[in-house]
């Protein structure tokens, strides 16, 4: 049983503390010098979030008249963040995390010690009239505090026992990208702009330039830049688009949408993704689009697809709503066909705080096309080209995206490595097919897909049993869905039935420990050695 006990304090010879020296950009602790402005009848202070703390400021508390040889903290926090004032008098911040430990001595008001989530603190060292101010990103709450030193050296070393891992926990990205999404919403409240304006554009052009195109359309979701898409292209009633029958059923709507016929083509029974040597068979003179899903993050074989086209003026439409980042042969999904829909909702690799979308294009006039369809068919106020319909990524979804753009690249790195956690656990498991890697893909593991033929039900609420959440992607294939009754019939399409009858997609997020997904690697491998 631990003791409730504070951090022991390292003393060197003669009873000097040890201290770790605050430098460079690897230092726990950051030291800010504040803005002092001297006047005439006193000294002005300042401290700004946006320049000097960092964080919004949602508690604020004081620390003073502490007994000679008494100490402050003693505790660590999980989430929170802090920023430290001396304004009057002398004390010292220890703060420890990652296994090292730094020690600052705060002396002046002019200057603050700013302090990362998941550290241990003490305050020691109080001079007599010291005065300390605390800034804090979070109200009170007892769940994120650690108050014994031994649990939280367990928990900094991510050696906390699983005894259970979610399939996908929003609140553990809001606790770690809060403070950043939060400043940015604030950013857009102050400019006035709640529709359009330079937050939106500004993401648009980030964005566009990371898939390696040149132009970006924000809309409402992942739906409406499918069908925009198409009805930019003049795609309508007989008209055929195809698409796979196995992806989420947005893919075939937008062909309903617009009127089209939609032609369902089987998948790959080890990637799921489309089978082109039956695209090639699907193609007809009535053809005008074709839907590459790149499905659970990975590409689809863009070059033979091309191939099979032969040169018709057939467009290709990227479905990338969940390849945010993706490679094939080098080059980042949506920026491989003739436009590319992508969708922000909140699970995705790139999530917005609600829904959100965006069409990527290189040609203009398909950017423009889209933009003035998107509102309202008008690209002047009041004046209405077009039957268009409204569509708009808001500026507070854009400038969240903005921020959690700059992390896509080290989120999509670690799924990866989730990813090949689960592949060295469980490849030698009889019973358990694991996904297939394409050689010229670098997938992003938007979804770690496995098939359990014949036990996958089982395999579900034995995870379930015992804490471990998962999902399916998709239960039913589109052309089984009540609302295409009549139009297709069961055994059309036997890989994506077959798929969504074996598929079962395991916990992977970026914010997962390599614990968490040992602890599911060991109960997949109890399930199959039963």
């Amino acid at each position: 049983m631990s003791s409730n006990r504070a951090r022991p304090i390292e003393m060197l010879p003669g009873g000097a503390l040890a201290q770790t020296p605050v430098d460079g950009p690897d230092a726990l602790v950051g030291l800010v010098d504040l803005q002092t402005i001297p006047m005439a009848n006193g000294i002005l202070g300042v401290a700004e979030v946006s320049k000097h703390i960092g964080f919004p400021i949602h508690r604020v508390y004081y620390i003073r008249d502490v007994p000679p040889g008494q100490s402050r903290g003693a505790h660590g926090h999980k989430a929170l963040r802090q920023g430290f004032l001396c304004l009057r008098g002398s004390v010292r911040l220890s703060i420890t995390k990652d296994g090292r430990t730094e020690t600052v001595e705060l002396n002046r008001p002019s200057q603050a010690a700013i302090v990362p989530a998941g550290c241990w603190r003490d305050l020691s060292d109080f001079s007599e009239d010291s005065v300390i101010i605390v800034l804090a990103s979070e109200e009170y709450d007892e769940a994120d505090y650690i108050r014994d030193y031994d649990d939280f050296v367990r928990w900094d070393a991510g050696n906390e026992p699983v005894t259970a891992v979610p399939y996908l926990d929003l609140q553990r990205a809001s606790q770690t990208f809060g403070a950043e999404m939060e400043l940015a919403m604030r950013r857009v409240l102050k400019s006035g702009h709640l529709i359009g304006g330079p937050e939106v554009s500004a993401f648009e052009q980030k964005f566009a330039g990371y898939c390696g195109s040149n132009h970006m359309v924000g809309l409402g979701n992942g739906l409406d830049a499918l069908a925009i898409a198409l009805r930019v292209w003049g795609v309508g009633p007989g008209d055929q688009v195809i698409v796979p029958a196995h992806t989420f059923i947005a893919t075939a709507l937008a062909v309903d949408e617009v009127g089209a016929t939609t032609v369902l083509v089987d998948v790959e029974p080890d990637t799921g993704l489309m089978d082109i040597g039956q695209v090639a068979a699907a193609i007809s003179e009535r053809t005008r689009a074709i839907v590459p899903v790149h499905l659970y993050g990975h590409p689809v074989d863009m070059d033979a697809l091309k191939a099979a086209i032969g040169g018709r003026d057939i467009k290709i439409l990227e479905d990338a709503a969940q390849a945010h980042g993706a490679r094939y042969k080098g080059r980042r999904c949506g920026g491989l066909g003739d436009a590319a829909a992508f969708s922000f909702y909140p699970t995705k690799n790139l999530g917005a705080l609600g829904d959100g979308g965006g069409l990527v294009t290189g040609d203009a006039l398909t950017a423009e096309m889209a933009r003035t369809l998107a509102n309202y068919g008008s690209r002047e106020k009041y004046r209405h080209e077009l039957a268009g319909r409204n569509s708009r990524l808001d500026p507070l979804q854009a400038a969240v995206l903005s921020t959690k753009l700059e992390r896509l690249d080290a989120g999509n790195a670690r799924r990866s490595q989730l990813a090949l956690r689960y592949f060295l656990g469980l490849s030698d498991v009889r019973g358990l097919e694991l996904p297939a890697v394409r050689g010229w893909a670098e997938p992003v593991w938007h979804v770690f897909p496995v098939r359990a033929p014949g036990v996958r039900d089982e395999l579900q609420a034995f995870l379930a049993e015992r804490g471990v959440g998962t999902n399916i992607h998709y239960p039913t294939p589109v052309h089984l869905q009540s609302c295409y009754a009549g139009r297709w019939a069961a055994g059309d399409f036997p890989v994506a039935e077959a798929l969504a009858a074996n598929l079962l997609s395991l916990p992977l997020e970026p914010l997962h420990s390599d614990r968490e997904i040992d602890f599911v690697v060991a109960q997949v491998r109890e399930f199959f050695a039963r």
